[in-house]
Formats: structure tokens, C-alpha cells, sequence
């Protein structure tokens, strides 16, 4: 066996993190466009509910108002709820992605010095 053989090659080293780090850009893209999306999401439920109460000319109608906000609330749970599992999918998916080229890389140097 030569040193060319058993000394890997600086693209050999380079590549499996150049790979991670399209992983981690790709999934920080994707994070950054899903929090836009919550953040849109939440700041148009804000302003429909100042909206709605701006709209209140009487006592009746607050307290129908103050009625459905148990709903309300429930709902913008479900949905903070439904939120941190995406977030944590896409973390999960992220560190499976990049599970799979470090054990390639690792599989590629072992083979290599056998």
C-alpha cells in the first residue's frame, strides 16, 4: 500500500463538507421560509382580531365576542402545536440527511485504509 492510497485527497476531505453544508443551507432556506409563513399567519390573525374588536358597538356584541374566544384560543394552538411539529420534521429530516453523508464519509475513509 502507497501514501496516494491511504492519504485521502483534499477534495475527499472537502467534499463531504461542502455535502453538509448544502444540507444545512437547503433546511435553513426551508426553516427561514416556514417561519415567514407563521410569522405572516400570526400577524394577520393579530390584526383580524384588533379588526373585530374595533368593530364592537355594544355590550351584546362583546360578549359574543368574548364567547368565541375559547375557540379561539384552541385553534391558535392546534396551530402553534402543528408549527413546532413541522419545525421539528424538518430538524429531524435535516439531521438524518446529514447522518447519511457523514456515514458514507466515514464508510468511503474506512474502505479506503483497509
Amino acid at each position: 500500500m502507497n501514501l496516494k492510497q491511504t492519504v485521502p485527497s483534499l477534495e475527499e476531505i472537502v467534499a463531504p463538507m461542502v455535502e453538509l453544508n448544502k444540507i444545512a443551507l437547503g433546511y435553513t432556506e426551508k426553516l427561514v421560509e416556514l417561519n415567514f409563513s407563521l410569522l405572516r399567519k400570526q400577524s394577520e390573525l393579530v390584526m383580524t382580531g384588533w379588526r373585530e374588536v374595533l368593530s364592537l358597538k355594544d355590550a351584546e356584541q362583546v360578549k359574543e365576542y368574548l364567547a368565541h374566544q375559547g375557540e379561539a384560543a384552541r385553534n391558535a394552538v392546534n396551530d402553534y402545536i402543528a408549527e413546532a411539529k413541522a419545525v421539528t420534521e424538518l430538524n429531524q429530516a435535516a439531521a438524518e440527511d446529514m447522518r447519511k453523508v457523514v456515514e458514507a464519509s466515514i464508510a468511503k475513509a474506512a474502505k479506503k485504509a483497509a
